[in-house]
């Protein structure tokens, strides 16, 4: 879902292409204010700002950003260039968008496997260390067995996750 804030007489028809074009709900704001209260009834993937508002208020725009969540801001200018143009600033802003979410996912996948191959590798040492203990009763000595079998098993499954 996008929100356009804009108090361009062109709105509803940029709306219209944007919806077609993004294959996103559109919702309009006509004032700034109409446009904070849609930000705090749901989620949005861009907030798409008309730079003749930015022009007329920087505090309120500065109070919209600081609100706008995870929205993309694309800022845009209704009053100078056609809808098409204004269409392909919000599609490569959502594409931005998407490329950095996949960026910030694949990092914390990374940063997760990291961590996991750690500690891993610390169970596999201590469980190969308890092994090799002497005066081990069995039943631990199985119970260790079996925390090491499955610490191997997690490790192999994290080995393939680590090519990509």
């Amino acid at each position: 879902m996008v929100l356009l804030v804009t108090t361009s007489c062109r709105a509803k028809e940029c709306a219209a292409a944007l919806e077609q074009g993004t294959r996103q709900r559109i919702c309009l704001a006509n004032t700034i204010t109409r446009a904070l209260a849609k930000l705090q009834e749901a989620e949005y993937e861009a907030l798409v700002i008309d730079e003749s508002l930015v022009e007329i208020d920087d505090r309120a725009i500065d109070a919209l950003l600081r609100n706008a969540g995870m929205a993309m801001p694309i800022y845009v200018n209704l009053g100078l260039h056609r809808t098409e143009r204004v269409l392909r600033q919000v599609q490569a802003g959502l594409l931005r968008k998407h490329a950095e979410r996949l960026g910030a996912e694949r990092s914390a996948a990374r940063e997760l496997q990291s961590q996991l191959r750690c500690d891993i590798t610390g169970i596999l040492l201590a469980s190969e260390l308890a092994l090799r203990e002497s005066s081990l009763p069995p039943r631990v000595g199985d119970r260790i067995n079996s925390v090491h079998r499955l610490a191997e098993q997690m490790r192999s499954r994290l080995e393939p996750l680590s090519v990509h």
